[in-house]
């Protein structure tokens, strides 16, 4: 769950991927599109080497392996998300990199969403930080030990609010 702290940021408390629970269908895909593309290239005449039927099956099987297999397994390697002791950093990404910072001083609470049985027997969940003002909420997918983990940012945030009120300033007065 954890990863090291040298692995995203040097000031990063911990370091949380997606739970695991998230490849088990491109494993399941990988299994199936390899056993079903073998047994219908199998069942191929030996002739088929100069038929096309031989080269589509295996484009075919490889396309479903890549799109549904490995993509989605390459999804949940490049997400990280790292806290550190004011903000939470969002790292995701393979072909494109998107890098999101939410300082806890704009967070007012962090709320865990378990959707079924299966999320709670694992301990996955979502987590959604719900931002102060009119912004609009965050929510992370797919986390292992969400009530930890919200248990831990509801202290970081609350550190943060306290740091808000000692450094309130006035509010500006309205344009005309």
């Amino acid at each position: 769950m954890f990863g090291s702290r040298a692995e995203v940021e040097d000031d990063a408390l911990f370091v949380v991927r997606p739970h695991w629970k998230q490849l088990v269908r491109p494993v399941i895909v990988l299994f199936a599109t390899v056993a079903a593309t073998g047994f219908l290239v199998g069942l191929s005449p030996p002739n088929a080497a100069r038929d096309w039927s031989r080269p589509a099956m295996l484009l075919a099987g490889l396309f479903v392996l890549v799109r549904w297999g490995v993509a989605p397994w390459l999804t949940w390697l490049g997400t990280l998300y790292a806290v550190a002791a004011d903000r939470l950093t969002l790292r995701g990404g393979v072909l494109t990199h998107e890098v999101r910072v939410v300082p806890f001083a704009r967070v007012v609470d962090v709320v865990v969403e378990q959707d079924s049985l299966i999320d709670r027997l694992l301990g996955a969940g979502t987590l959604v930080l719900v931002p102060t003002g009119d912004r609009e909420r965050l929510e992370l997918p797919g986390l292992p030990h969400v009530v930890r983990l919200q248990s831990e940012l509801l202290v970081l945030v609350e550190r943060a609010a306290t740091g808000r009120e000692k450094h309130a300033t006035p509010a500006d007065p309205e344009p005309l």
